[in-house]
Formats: structure tokens, sequence, C-alpha cells
């Protein structure tokens, strides 16, 4: 069935064919894969087009600590008190995963706050108050 198909189908018609268009996406893919993200806002995607390296590492550090929190304050807790399901276990996860939801609106105005700290937004005038973290609407 795939041998049916002509390739041309699946390369653009605009651009020097396949083998230009994949080389070009996977560059700008493996640039800037550490800071995409499916619902990210465009000015969100602009902003991390433009990062410089340290902030890149920036953006690394602060991702990781990010998942740190969510394994602390949700994942494990949930699991652990699925697990053994013991009164103790669900209070105590109960407890981490409103820490964790309480928790999320303060880490967005910080992430918002890193993001126009970055040379680019500061250039182009992005303020926290006026950028959206996502492309649908909360």
């Amino acid at each position: 069935m795939a041998l049916a198909v002509p390739l041309s189908r699946f390369t653009p018609q605009v651009g020097g064919g396949s083998a230009f268009y994949v080389r070009q996406h996977m560059s700008t893919t493996s640039k800037n894969w550490k800071t995409w993200s499916p619902f990210q806002s465009p000015e969100v995607r602009e902003i991390c087009a433009h990062m410089t390296d340290a902030e890149r590492a920036e953006v690394s550090q602060r991702g990781g600590g990010y998942g740190l929190w969510v394994a602390a304050t949700f994942a494990l807790p949930l699991a652990f008190a699925l697990t053994y399901r013991s009164l103790i276990a669900i209070v105590i996860a109960s407890i981490l995963v409103t820490v964790h939801i309480v928790g999320i609106p303060i880490w967005q105005k910080r992430q918002k706050r890193f993001l126009c700290s970055t040379a680019w937004a500061r250039e182009q005038g992005f303020t926290p108050e006026r950028i959206r973290m996502f492309a649908f609407r909360l």
C-alpha cells in the first residue's frame, strides 16, 4: 500500500525537495526542542525561538525543577496513596496535591516574568501582564 503512494505526496511543492525540507526542519527542531510545547502561545513560541544559549540553559534548569515539583507534589504522593491505600497516605497525598494545584498560578507568573525578562522579549516590549502562556484560554 505504501509503495502505491508517490513520494511527491509527502514532500513540499516549494523549498528544494524533501532532503532540503527534512534537513531544515531537523535543524530548527533540534535547536528548539527543549523549549517546545504543543500548547504554548504564539508569543511564547516566538520568545523561545529568540533565546540566547544562557536563557535556554535557564529554561532547561527551570524545566527540571518543575519536573521535580510535579513528582514531589503530585505524581509520587498520588502513586503512593493508590498503591498503599492507607488513610494517612491518602491524607498526605491530598495535602500535597492541593499544594501542587495552588502552586500552579504562582509557577505560571514566575514563568511569564522570566520569559519577558529575556533579551529579545524586552526589545519587543513584552510584559508579564499581556503575555499568554497557552494557545487556548484557561
